[in-house]
């Protein structure tokens, strides 16, 4: 079914809202550890402060989801964007890594990913809930690869600290993107007048599928994690920094080409095999990326970045529309929220992990990685549609 005129001019602001978000938080990926090693050289702190920002984000994801279906999506969609702004302006400040850490713990804070998903589950029909989902998933990706890209160029004309400001400015103009052109979904406007109580996060965590959706959505980040803290070591200690472009181009069009064609098996209800598939692909892309402790080609590196973003890409539009999908609809915020909760903690133990594994543990990543991908191998097998 095509979009009408409304759900387009919606569809198209969120993803608009999310592609500019998105790119603040790309522009720093590529020079974090970089930037931590300004303060210190452990890599275990310096992973700490990259995996903190998702502790936060955990915390924060099931009162962000609980106020969007109380106050409205809108609303709480604003008001995280330009917290997250403004806390990411003031990281440019950090004078040693502690500092580091508590400020990247408070950026987190503004979790408003379930909601951003939430209102587009909202404006569209069950049907076409993953082929929206995928149009946010794009700008993702355009995003990741102008920011790994740009990241480093900026860094190295103009500092790690303006790194921070420029995310930080377009973090608060993601802000104003909503508060502008973002509508309100009909169907918050009729829910307004129910409420909602905390018992709804206990009713939600009772939802097997959820709850099985929602480890996968923990060990998928953890995994993500891991890969995108070592990348840039592994591509500057091995090639140099001037190859991320090389590298990372392939990586976008295959996993670009791979979101739009697993969206249109998706809506013939091919979900569960095609996240099998992701997960098999990410399996292997950590055998090419973490099996040789002495050393990688270009090639070798090519390869196992393109399976592993192609194997994840797929799960960007596919997780939430089963996660909105298996959710009472008067509180998918709050069930979203939990999801995000389980995500987000991923990323900070993955996080605060990378370091201490790459450094002293290196020979077990990639042992652990496959078992994080059979293990959602398994579980994905228990979801029935």
């Amino acid at each position: 079914m095509a979009f009408n005129k409304s759900q387009k001019k919606t569809i198209f602001a969120m993803s608009m809202v999310v592609g500019t978000r998105m790119l603040a938080v790309f522009l720093i990926l590529p020079v974090f550890t970089l930037f931590g090693r300004e303060f210190t050289g452990s890599l275990l702190l310096i992973g700490l402060a990259f995996g903190i920002y998702g502790l936060s984000r955990a915390i924060f994801q099931i009162p962000f989801g609980f106020l969007s279906d109380k106050l409205g999506r809108k609303n709480i969609l604003f008001y995280g964007m330009l917290l997250f702004g403004i806390f990411t302006v003031i990281i440019g400040f950090a004078s040693n890594i502690y500092e580091l850490i508590a400020l990247r713990f408070l950026q987190g804070v503004a979790a408003e990913s379930s909601v951003a998903f939430a209102l587009v589950s909202d404006t569209v029909s069950e049907n076409d809930r993953v082929k929206a989902l995928a149009f946010l998933g794009m700008p993702i990706g355009l995003s990741f690869v102008a920011g790994i890209v740009l990241g480093p160029l900026f860094s190295y004309y103009f500092g790690y600290p303006f790194l921070f400001y420029l995310s930080g400015a377009l973090g608060i103009f993601s802000a104003i993107l909503v508060l502008g052109f973002v509508e309100e979904p009909e169907k918050r406007e009729m829910l307004k007048e129910i409420e909602i109580k905390f018992k709804d996060i206990v009713t939600a965590l009772k939802n097997k599928t959820l709850a099985n959706l929602s480890i996968q959505g923990f060990l998928l980040s953890f995994f993500m994690t891991i890969f995108f803290f070592s990348m840039p070591l592994i591509v500057k200690h091995e090639l140099g920094i001037g190859y991320y472009y090389k590298i990372l181009i392939p990586m976008v069009i295959f996993s670009l080409f791979a979101m739009m064609k697993a969206s249109k098996k998706a809506d013939l209800g091919h979900e569960v095999h095609l996240l099998k598939l992701s997960f098999a692909l990410m399996a292997v892309s950590s055998i090419f990326l973490f099996s040789n402790p002495q050393g990688y080609s270009f090639l070798v590196i090519l390869i196992g970045g393109v399976l592993f973003f192609t194997g994840f890409s797929i799960t960007e539009p596919i997780m939430p529309s089963l996660v909105s999908g298996s959710s009472d609809k008067s509180f998918v915020g709050t069930s979203m929220g939990v999801y995000n909760t389980l995500q987000f903690t991923g990323s900070f133990v993955g996080g605060s992990l990378a370091g201490l594994l790459f450094s002293s543990y290196y020979r077990y990543i990639p042992i652990i990685l496959i078992v994080s991908s059979v293990t959602c191998y398994l579980l994905i097998m228990r979801v029935r549609k």
